[in-house]
């Protein structure tokens, strides 16, 4: 069965972006090769994420990000770059079609309101949250307001120096 994996990194203040959205904190964390992300990235189909966070993803590397795989790009408005694929679907039947297109697990990076969306239709199957140790004191939070109530099991934790990756499953 395939399944819908959130894969993100937070500060321990629970942010995943500052407020200006920019991810620069995250280059300044003290990880341990690449901190498991190899092993994550093999296993997955295609990649979902909302437009600020494919923006700011870009501003990070010269290259397109995740070029052997399908980038999905969730947008209230039409745009196209030639690369990833822009939509306004649903993720509760984005997702799915995507796992039958794609033949497996659908990685949704961010940000926050494709998480809430994805929590209000009981759309992630796994999380895998990478703690950066750095508080920033404002910013997008992993969890925004309204994110619907949600039970999940530790599956595990691995400790890459500085970072610690929680794994958690839906109950």
């Amino acid at each position: 069965m395939s399944k819908n994996i959130l894969y993100i990194a937070m500060s321990l203040d629970g942010m995943i972006a500052k407020d200006d959205h920019s991810l620069d904190w995250l280059m300044k964390a003290e990880g341990e090769g690449d901190n498991g992300y190899n092993d994550f990235y093999s296993g997955i189909s295609s990649v979902v994420m909302g437009n600020r966070t494919y923006q700011e993803v870009l501003k990070m590397t010269d290259e397109k990000p995740y070029q052997d795989r399908p980038v999905y790009v969730l947008s209230r408005t039409q745009q196209e770059d030639g690369y990833a694929h822009f939509t306004s679907e649903s993720v509760d039947s984005l997702l799915p079609d995507l796992q039958k297109k794609h033949g497996g697990p659908v990685w949704v990076v961010g940000g926050g309101e494709v998480i809430k969306d994805c929590m209000a239709s009981d759309s992630i199957d796994e999380f895998y949250i990478a703690v950066i140790p750095v508080v920033l004191g404002e910013g997008i939070p992993l969890f925004p307001k309204g994110t619907k109530y949600t039970e999940l099991k530790l599956e595990g934790t691995e400790v890459y120096n500085q970072i610690v990756m929680l794994h958690y499953v839906k109950k």
